[in-house]
């Protein structure tokens, strides 16, 4: 190995420990609390590895009941095996997450490094990897239990894989292979895996479909056929379809946006028509996701899919990202050029037809072609910067000024995911995090267990957190809560809205009933008010505040 190749791998080292200490200070404690989402997949999990079944009994699911939202399997069956050696705990289930963040360095390096002219390859591999490390959106989605970054994992991998296949047509099995996981990990890759591998396809027809490549060709699609097979004996159930109905402005039964009610002319019936409104919807919401304004400003609404005063992209880098848009129109960059533009169009569709605008869980592959533009951008204007100062004999400044600059972005950067992700996130959303469950259960477990619990479930999945936390044997789970046959579990939305988990019951509380028997009773302020204690005579045993000291739950006695 030559000087040159250790550099860069130890720039490469570098470039993932520092991605690395960026997702994993505080994993499993910021955000602290652990949202009914993240508790629900950890429970499955737990459960799975307890008995072989789900919390609702069914023996491997290929898609999750769960809140009958019905999640995708694969992030499920990856923290399976995590827990025997770290518990069932928030640092679990997040740790798939982060670890396919971590493994996305390498792999984006070696496939820009693939893709690009050897002119640029190297500079433009190695900015596109620090820029990810870095990244506030790739960041969130590494620190969170959230299936998008591990679907987007496998699918780079399965890009990867194909075009290491165009010289060796072995590895076309192992593309199919990884498409094919990528395809049930996450929603948006069931458009985006099927819709990238069709122009890879095609774009390369000449060579997967040559005399030398035309039986790997065939091993490789019925491999991924087979690996798909249980996805595709689901697929028409509604509860593979229950995310997509429910989300979908082309299906979502509501008024559409744009409707003009006074309008009656001769043209009402088409522009006031469901499909002429959604459509127009979509292609709002699409070039949203392409939009600078909410690129580098608004950012993503959500307050679980975002850190405050941060938005998708760093501000300092809405220059490069235009400049560097104009630069990849304007050359040849070859493969990577072709890359850059599918995805780039491709990776906001499945986010586009949700109602939620700028949904960057939905649109997370995007992420990769943005960074791409906005690393061209850097590496051609310093290019410009350099063929000037070398004209004027001002090297030595130029050196000296881009190295200060690039170490003041990248402290500035790293301070400002740091205050937001780690001080800001952790005071002001707390609630969205559904912070304090933990401490409920600290609580319940130091009560008499002779008394009944009712912890109201009007506004929250209580019973997932409980469940979660006090780490419920999943075997007496599935005998006090039976909610559909094994036949029905793909197909029967109905859902249970009283859990028992022993002595503890999650319901609404209801005072009239509940006010005639001696028990514990927990809820938020909203369930439980001051008011409520006075005038019933309750005995207030502990209020859980969250960081920002407004009420997160109250535990009461009922006297």
């Amino acid at each position: 190995m030559n000087i040159k190749n250790i550099f860069v791998a130890a720039l490469i080292i570098s470039i993932t420990a520092l991605a690395f200490i960026m997702r994993f200070y505080k994993l499993g404690q910021a955000p602290k609390g652990i949202y009914i989402d993240e508790a629900g997949q950890g429970y499955s999990a737990y459960s799975i590895l307890k008995t072989g079944k789900d919390e609702f009994g069914k023996s491997y699911p290929i898609v999750f009941r769960s809140f009958t939202d019905f999640k995708t399997p694969i992030y499920i069956y990856t923290i399976v095996p995590l827990i025997p050696h770290f518990d069932l705990a928030p640092l679990t289930v997040r740790l798939p997450s982060f670890i396919f963040s971590i493994f996305t360095m390498p792999l984006i390096f070696l496939l820009i490094k693939k893709l690009t002219p050897q002119k640029i390859a190297l500079p433009l591999a190695l900015l596109t990897t620090l820029l990810l490390a870095i990244s506030p959106w790739h960041i969130l989605f590494g620190r969170t239990n959230f299936e998008c970054n591990l679907a987007l994992f496998f699918f780079l991998s399965g890009v990867y894989a194909f075009y290491l296949s165009l010289n060796k047509p072995f590895l076309l099995a192992l593309s199919s292979i990884l498409f094919a996981i990528a395809l049930p990990a996450y929603h948006s890759q069931r458009i985006v895996t099927p819709a990238i591998l069709l122009l890879l396809v095609l774009r390369h027809r000449k060579t997967i479909f040559s005399k030398k490549y035309v039986r790997w060709t065939i091993l490789s699609v019925m491999v991924g056929i087979i690996l798909s097979l249980p996805t595709l004996s689901v697929m028409t159930t509604s509860g593979f379809l229950a995310r997509a109905a429910g989300l979908n402005i082309f299906s979502y039964l509501r008024i559409s946006a744009g409707y003009l009610q006074d309008y009656d002319g001769i043209f009402s019936s088409i522009i006031n028509s469901r499909w002429f409104l959604s459509t127009q919807e979509f292609a709002a919401l699409y070039f949203s996701y392409l939009s600078p304004r909410h690129m580098f400003n608004l950012g993503d609404y959500g307050p679980r899919s975002s850190f405050p005063e941060l938005s998708t992209f760093y501000v300092w880098q809405a220059p490069f990202w235009l400049y560097g848009l104009y630069v990849l129109l304007k050359n040849r960059f070859g493969e990577v050029k072709f890359f850059i533009i599918s995805l780039l169009l491709i990776a906001p569709i499945p986010a586009a037809v949700t109602r939620d605008p700028y949904s960057t869980i939905r649109a997370l592959p995007l992420v990769i072609p943005q960074i791409l533009i906005i690393s061209l951008g850097i590496i051609y204007s310093f290019q410009k910067v350099y063929h000037w100062s070398a004209k004027h004999n001002k090297e030595k400044v130029f050196l000296i000024g881009s190295t200060t600059a690039s170490l003041f972005v990248i402290t500035y950067s790293i301070v400002k995911i740091h205050s937001s992700a780690l001080l800001l996130n952790e005071y002001f959303r707390a609630k969205e995090w559904d912070w304090g469950w933990e401490e409920v259960v600290k609580t319940l477990n130091t009560l008499d267990p002779s008394l009944p619990m009712i912890v109201d479930n009007a506004r929250e999945e209580a019973h997932i957190e409980l469940a979660f936390f006090l780490k419920y044997d999943p075997k007496q789970y599935q005998k006090e809560n039976f909610e559909v046959t094994n036949n029905e579990y793909y197909t029967n939305i109905n859902r249970n809205t009283t859990i028992k988990l022993g002595n503890i019951t999650t319901r609404p509380i209801n005072w009239n009933k509940d006010l005639k028997t001696k028990q514990y009773l927990v809820g938020d302020e909203l369930a439980i008010s001051h008011e409520q204690i006075k005038t019933h005579n309750l005995t207030l045993i502990r209020e859980i505040r969250y960081p920002d000291k407004s009420v997160a739950f109250r535990v009461v006695q009922v006297n």
